[in-house]
């Protein structure tokens, strides 16, 4: 997994890993940025709208581990695309699947991650 990007290694764990969305992008963030964490444990609850305040758990990881200054720049194009952050509203809208949000979650924070080695 070490050429793939975050992207792939979090769609990967969310798909065929049995992680929820909230674990696989953390996960994939740890795999990619080789930053230990032990977040994966506390993101065990937080699939399937259960991600304090009802937010989708790919965003919410996705908050947990990028840098304070990239948050609300992340937080915001995630909303644009998915057209909410709560997770309830997102899956009903049926705008994105549950594995593109944590694509776009994945993918945003690499963006994050690539900007800060730059």
């Amino acid at each position: 997994m070490q050429n793939e990007t975050m992207l792939d290694v979090a769609a990967f764990l969310f798909r065929k890993g049995r992680k929820n969305c909230a674990e696989a992008v953390a996960e994939a963030w740890q795999k990619v940025s080789g930053e230990d964490l032990e977040l994966t444990e506390n993101l065990s609850k937080c699939g399937s709208g259960r991600a304090p305040q009802g937010w989708c758990g790919a965003i919410y990881a996705a908050q947990l581990v990028a840098d304070k200054d990239k948050k609300a720049g992340i937080t915001d194009r995630f909303a644009d695309a998915a057209g909410s952050l709560l997770c309830r509203e997102i899956r009903s809208s049926r705008k994105l699947s549950c594995t593109a949000c944590v694509e776009l979650a994945a993918g945003l924070l690499e963006e994050n991650v690539q900007e800060a080695v730059a």
